[in-house]
């Protein structure tokens, strides 16, 4: 059976004892041994044997998958190696790769004062200030459980995706960091099993052969799956959040006369992560609070407080239409602080920093509040629901984030100057809005409802 206490292959538990016992009175039917290996299994996995009555393994269904004969999109990455003359994988991936190989605690970094679990919760706490892993109840299956790979590849397969080497893109980047390839959907989800075939285990001697690439803002909502998002959007946001982001798309809608639930609709977008894809250290644009979903796979996020900037070297760069789509697809505060293994000469500071860490599995939500930095590492193939939202103490970051690309030297003076009353009054009736109003006359989004 699962014992109390087994550490996992990524350093931590998978599923809690708990949980185990509840699948085990889910399948009564089920009446062998649970191996010792399922202490390396996800919730997903462990249901699958009982549910088969001890029939099928994970090792068993990944034998059954089956890698496309061409891979357009590695080929292309293959390509582009050569033409960037690039000798070695991103500093993430390989720092990542040896993290893999020497540490037998994937959910540690040996290098700074501490790294603790985020706490986990049902519901998100009022006056949220640190994150939190929120836990779907026992019995709740959500009409998004089941929105896997497969789903997103039959709704959206055929729109066109931006595939990058580092995400999110940084104004600074060049060379192979700035490497952006566009493919379909379908492109990049063959590419993800590929990989996951092939390289699951992240050798770094396979780095080259097997560059990872990840599509980090892909928003079908707008177009294909507009209609699905209308109608389910409301069930995605965990519980307990509170989310002023539509109220201040009515304000714009009205100013700029614009369907405000379009304009929601492009502040939620989906992260595609082949394994061992790893997001560079960053934290959100225009002091908003963001929360992720994971809808299927599993990926491990690393997080650090506002009061570590110092000590994480921050570096600022602004918006720039090469790289970004619309407000979205780019950081303009990262760090390239290696959190694997720091170097001491470059970054000693670092080491003092405390950190928090969060392995979101799917169906688990991850809320990051405003300011916190954060670094995500898909350690299954991955696909996880981002939202980037506003509340009533940061409510001015919206504007921000929608004026942005108007602050752009891709932007001409005399468009920026065309467009800055009508963003005066957006800017003047939020910040009028200082709610002396009852709450309910806001449209706030509680989450589960």
């Amino acid at each position: 059976a699962c014992c109390h206490g087994k550490m996992s292959i990524l350093g931590g538990p998978l599923l809690e004892e708990t949980e185990v016992e509840e699948l085990l009175r889910k399948y009564p039917r089920f009446k062998g041994a649970i191996p010792p290996e399922a202490r390396l299994w996800t919730e997903a996995e462990l249901e699958t044997f009982l549910a088969s009555n001890g029939q099928r393994k994970p090792t068993d269904l990944g034998e059954e998958k089956k890698a496309p004969v061409n891979c357009g999109l590695l080929t292309k990455a293959r390509l582009k190696l050569a033409e960037f003359k690039v000798e070695e994988a991103t500093a993430e991936y390989i720092s990542y790769c040896r993290h893999r190989q020497q540490r037998a605690n994937f959910c540690n970094l040996p290098g700074i004062a501490s790294c603790s679990p985020v706490q986990r919760v049902r519901q998100v706490p009022s006056g949220l200030t640190q994150p939190c892993t929120l836990v779907p109840k026992r019995g709740h299956e959500p009409v998004w459980r089941h929105w896997n790979i497969s789903f997103w590849k039959e709704a959206c397969g055929l729109e066109y995706c931006n595939c990058r080497s580092r995400w999110p893109a940084f104004e600074q980047d060049s060379g192979f960091d700035a490497l952006c390839i566009e493919a379909g959907l379908v492109e990049y989800l063959d590419y993800m099993l590929v990989v996951e075939i092939q390289d699951s285990a992240c050798m770094e001697d396979q780095a080259l052969a097997f560059p990872r690439l990840q599509v980090g803002d892909f928003c079908p909502f707008i177009s294909s799956c507009s209609r699905f998002f209308k109608d389910h959007w409301r069930s995605w946001t965990p519980p307990g959040v509170d989310d002023l982001t539509l109220r201040w798309c009515e304000i714009y809608g009205s100013i700029f006369e614009q369907d405000p639930v379009h304009q929601l609709a492009q502040f939620y977008r989906l992260h595609f992560g082949v394994i061992g894809s790893v997001s560079r250290l960053h934290r959100s644009n225009h002091q908003a609070h963001e929360w992720l979903l994971q809808m299927e796979g599993q990926r491990m996020v690393f997080l650090f407080p506002p009061e570590e900037t110092e000590n994480i070297y921050e570096l600022m760069g602004g918006y720039d239409e090469a790289r970004s789509d619309g407000s979205f697809g780019y950081a303009t505060h990262i760090s390239e602080v290696n959190v694997f293994f720091p170097s001491q000469k470059r970054h000693p500071l670092f080491a003092k920093c405390q950190a928090f860490v969060s392995l979101l599995g799917e169906g688990k939500s991850l809320v990051i509040p405003s300011g916190w930095w954060w670094t995500a590492i898909s350690t299954q193939p991955s696909v996880t629901l981002h939202h980037s939202y506003w509340s009533f103490e940061n409510r001015l970051g919206f504007v921000d984030a929608l004026w942005a690309p108007f602050e752009s030297q891709q932007t001409s003076v005399d468009a920026r100057n065309v467009m800055r009353p009508a963003f005066a009054e957006l800017r003047e009736s939020i910040l009028q809005d200082d709610g002396k109003r009852e709450l309910d006359d806001y449209v706030v989004i509680e989450g589960g409802r």
